[in-house]
């Protein structure tokens, strides 16, 4: 019983290991694109609308919506 719980430790080490190794390799990857960096001096960016012509008139009666 003993030999069967190290077999399965070594093998849960040993994948654990490679799935560490795994995630920092693809962080190791990101550091250097471009992909997720500010830009905030491109065109690219949309305008927003502040939605004054969707907003409904208060009611001022005492009644609800």
């Amino acid at each position: 019983m003993f030999g069967l719980v190290s077999v399965v430790g070594i093998v849960g080490l040993v994948a654990t290991a490679a799935m560490v190794a795994a995630m920092l390799y693809l962080v190791w990857l990101s550091m250097g694109d471009g992909t997720h960096a500010a830009s905030p001096d491109t065109d690219e960016t949309p305008e927003l609308d502040d939605g004054e012509e969707d907003r409904d008139p208060e009611l001022t009666d005492g009644n609800t919506a």
